[in-house]
């Protein structure tokens, strides 16, 4: 049996102001009946956060939500955690479920952490007895020994993530809802989080995940729903789901950008950044490659005007967003000039020498001084393997070229270069 049954459900917000006091629901009531006697439209006092979605999620599975602001990604985390009931359709939940959807919910800013790891505890179900026999193990995993006694509103927005975060995923639930707070965390504390959701989802946890982190979606999500406007637009494993939605984005990029004549485009707008290519040694793009392999990354562009000299930086950043290295034209010393029209900008690395794992290049242009930046993009990911196979992702940031050497007195020396 599924841990968690979507059935046709939608859900139906009504905009403006709500009141509860009875003569404001009156008078609410009063003015429907006058529309509908007027025959006037009250459709634009309606949205569908959700229509019509359908989806099960079985024992140990990870399923993530993507899609733009307002798609309804969080709308059906809050009708699984029974905050809101839907209009139509059914939600099933099966098991002990455990919620991380807005940040410092459940928790009292006046009690100390101490007073909130029992309070939220009780909350999500746990007796007084469970709690205490956790409460160690969720102030190690939030690292907040230190404050554990200080209340929580002294508590900065990623501290309070910490606290959270460990007392959700600290009681073992049957399913975890994750909506995007991890984004608050350092990026040490993000990698933390992915490995003990890892380890709930490898003992039979199942998760539902909400991101605008595509890097942290792949690295914990097996599958992935696609949300527009609180409809169902694809889905499948995480890897295609994302690159529907990647696609999606470019191509209404593409539209706004080539919607005017290049030589009247947006005040304002002197160049734009239209496409970061990751390619290999004969130019073809690729979303995998070896440590060991060369790699070029491409930064297509289209200017509106001559611009003369400029400068283009180009950083990579790891699915967990840690910077793993940065290039800039100015300090390699390469002159660029840019003229009005389409051109590129290369950079190879010869070998790429990233570690295994999952990872974007973003670019800039910038101004001749190379201070203020003119456009900036970034590239689809790309996933570098190891030169040999089985070891974990995120273990270094790069595998370097390099020569071992060994000496014995009885025997000559031996050295080999990789």
């Amino acid at each position: 049996m599924p841990v968690i049954r979507f059935s046709n459900v939608s859900k139906l917000y009504h905009l403006g102001l709500t009141r509860t006091s009875v003569p404001a629901m009156l008078s609410s009531w009063f003015r429907r009946v006058a529309l509908r006697a007027s025959d006037r439209p009250a459709a634009a006092s309606r949205f569908w956060a959700i229509h019509d979605v359908t989806f099960e999620l079985q024992q140990g599975q990870s399923l993530a939500l993507v899609g733009p602001n307002g798609a309804g990604k969080s709308t059906i985390l809050k009708l699984l955690a029974g905050i809101t009931v839907p209009t139509s359709g059914r939600v099933e939940v099966n098991g002990k479920l455990s919620a991380l959807i807005e940040l410092g919910a459940g928790f009292h800013p006046d009690l100390t952490g101490h007073e909130n790891i029992y309070l939220n505890g009780t909350i999500l179900g746990l007796s007084r007895k469970e709690v205490a026999r956790r409460y160690d193990e969720i102030v190690a995993f939030s690292e907040l020994e230190q404050f554990i006694e200080t209340p929580l509103k002294r508590y900065s927005s990623g501290m309070t993530v910490r606290l959270g975060f460990a007392v959700a995923s600290c009681i073992e639930p049957d399913i975890l809802l994750v909506d995007e707070v991890l984004a608050v965390g350092d990026a040490a504390f993000r990698q933390k989080c992915i490995g003990r959701i890892q380890e709930l989802l490898h003992s039979g946890t199942s998760l539902i995940f909400v991101s605008h982190d595509m890097g942290l979606v792949k690295a914990v999500c097996d599958t992935a729903l696609y949300l527009e406007q609180g409809v169902v637009q694809q889905r499948g494993s995480a890897g295609s789901v994302i690159d529907s939605y990647h696609r999606e984005l470019d191509r209404r990029r593409g539209l706004q950008l080539y919607a005017e004549d290049v030589r009247s485009a947006g005040a304002g707008t002197d160049i734009e950044v239209t496409k970061i290519e990751t390619l290999d040694g004969a130019g073809q793009s690729v979303h995998k490659v070896h440590c060991h392999e060369l790699v070029e990354f491409r930064v297509n562009y289209v200017a509106y005007r001559n611009l003369g000299k400029a400068n283009v930086l180009l950083r990579v950043y790891r699915s967990d967003g840690l910077s793993c290295f940065i290039v800039r034209t100015h300090l390699d010393e390469f002159p660029l000039s840019f003229e009005r029209g389409k051109g590129t900008v290369s950079v190879v690395l010869d070998p790429i020498q990233l570690f295994g794992g999952t990872y974007y290049a973003v670019a800039w242009i910038m101004d001749a001084n190379d201070s203020d930046g003119l456009a900036s993009g970034h590239s689809e990911w790309f996933e570098v393997v190891n030169r040999v196979e089985g070891r974990e992702a995120h273990d270094g940031v790069f595998e370097p070229v390099r020569r071992w050497r060994q000496e014995q007195a009885c025997a000559a020396h031996t050295a080999r270069q990789l």
